[in-house]
């Protein structure tokens, strides 16, 4: 049951999110929220979400502060609360129907003002509470309502009129979460080929259900997971037939009771085929100024979102080298404590193998690490060299797909061929006068087979693109030399 209001009301939200009205382009993430908190949280199960603040992600996921279990919740405290940015689409897979207790805890419990509180309750499922006077059942929404407070982690059942919980003791039973029961084969999820998607699948409905285009993917705590890491890559190739997705993803600090290192990663990642062309890789994790440990690659993920609102939704600048205040120190597990890592050892033992990290440069902590996975400094290429290279031919593909569904099925004069031309140039001239294309020319395909497919009617068109290039170390060359010494002799003697 909805809260009870009768009157003028205001509500003030930790943080304001700025929203990119113009790009449609969307950064999906999927994990674990506290559904069960909320009435009819089932409901919120392998379904793409749209929130676009953190009022709305509380209202419609819930909220917990224990990120290990309800994964989704870190990317809405960074996105949301920290930085003040969105949309963001989150796609739950904790399941109040499946991951739950086998059976049900009962507790004895006394009214008090028309109210009974049920303490530590952030494991109930809030929806299989149910509230008995000896054999008889009290009514939902006739003689109570129940509602979960995430601030007080409790649970509140309200009587809806006078006396109707009475004074007598109650008793109060329901089934609790088990957020630890979710495996990597829940994030993975499945897909019947005929429009019934859960999990990773479940991307495939993020553009019909949100309008959005899903072109970024995150996962963290899971992206860690090989198997669930090999279906992202392979879902986020032509997701619906059309979209082209990058990932971010994390590399672990543990490969089960094996610590992975700084000295290690490098191989983890190749043995394990983190060494995708459309995915950056994040190593390690963050240790926070606030107490709380982060995955790189939300922290980077949210920086590059607010660098999208500064741009029309255009990917044409890389969150590396971005500053991250969040971030006190590396973190690789207690074991770890009091080392310090400088941004050399980053660059040679990470970056240089195409895993990005954080550091501290220019007195302040930052992403750092601007190269996609399939980069390597023997096997690096000009594309690979940023992930924006990639992320613009994305952006590019999905923009004119997204934009050209309606001159579909009519007739396509020479004039409207001219025009499609026209504008797609001036497109591709646009991105070159903010700098996010160095060059960029658009022509119709009018080979012989290209000719044969037109009078079919399959036009195609060529975008010949080069991205501005990376600026990806700058050295000054000092030299010492004795011409000054001619200056000084004239003007001391």
């Amino acid at each position: 049951m909805s809260e009870y209001l009768h009157g003028a009301y205001g509500k003030i939200q930790p943080v304001g999110s700025r929203v990119a009205d113009t790009s449609l382009d969307a950064i999906v993430y999927i994990g674990t929220a506290p559904v069960h908190t909320l009435e009819g949280g089932a409901d919120k199960v392998n379904k793409p979400i749209l929130v676009h603040n953190i009022a709305e992600a509380r209202n419609l996921l819930g909220y917990s502060e224990d990120w290990a279990k309800y994964t989704l919740c870190e990317a809405m405290h960074v996105h949301l609360e920290h930085k003040g940015v969105g949309p963001l689409i989150f796609i739950n897979v904790l399941n109040p129907a499946t991951h739950r207790s086998s059976e049900a805890t009962t507790a004895s419990l006394t009214p008090a003002n028309g109210r009974i509180t049920v303490a530590n309750a952030e494991s109930i499922i809030l929806d299989t509470v149910t509230v008995k006077a000896g054999q008889t059942d009290k009514v939902k929404g006739t003689d109570y309502a129940i509602a979960y407070n995430s601030e007080k982690k409790t649970i509140v059942i309200s009587e809806l009129s006078a006396g109707s919980l009475g004074s007598s003791a109650l008793t109060v039973s329901y089934y609790t979460i088990d957020a630890t029961a979710v495996v990597a084969s829940d994030v993975i999820g499945s897909t019947d080929g005929a429009g019934l998607n859960a999990g990773l699948y479940a991307v495939a409905n993020v553009y019909q259900e949100t309008g959005h285009i899903p072109a970024f993917l995150a996962a963290p705590g899971f992206s860690s997971i090989p198997a669930v890491h090999n279906v992202m890559a392979q879902i986020s190739s032509k997701i619906n037939g059309h979209w082209d997705a990058y990932l971010f993803v994390d590399l672990p600090i543990l490969d089960g009771e094996t610590a992975v290192t700084l000295a290690t990663a490098a191989t983890w990642k190749a043995s394990n085929n983190y060494n995708r062309e459309n995915e950056t890789v994040y190593f390690p994790l963050a240790q926070g100024v606030d107490g709380k440990t982060y995955h790189l690659s939300v922290l980077a993920a949210a920086n590059f979102q607010e660098l999208l609102l500064d741009q029309d939704g255009i990917p044409w600048r890389t969150a590396s080298n971005t500053a991250c205040p969040l971030i006190q120190n590396l973190y690789l597990g207690a074991a770890s404590a009091g080392r310090v890592y400088d941004d050399t050892l980053i660059n040679e033992k990470l970056c240089k193998n195409g895993i990005a990290s954080a550091a501290f440069v220019g007195g302040r902590w930052a992403i750092w690490g601007c190269h996609s996975a399939d980069y390597s400094a023997e096997g690096g290429d000009y594309i690979n060299v940023a992930e924006t290279n990639r992320m613009m031919l994305y952006y590019i593909c999905n923009d004119f797909q997204h934009r050209r569904p309606s001159d579909v099925d009519k007739p396509m004069s020479a004039n409207d061929l001219q025009s499609i031309l026209a504008e797609e140039q001036t497109r591709l001239d646009a991105l070159q006068k903010i700098g996010a294309l160095s060059y960029g020319e658009v022509h119709l395909n009018a080979s012989a087979d290209a000719r044969s497919d037109i009078m079919q009617g399959d036009y195609s068109f060529v975008f010949n693109v080069t991205t501005t290039p990376l600026a990806k170390s700058l050295t000054a060359i000092v030299n010492w030399t004795d011409e000054g010494f001619v200056t000084y002799f004239e003007n001391v003697i």
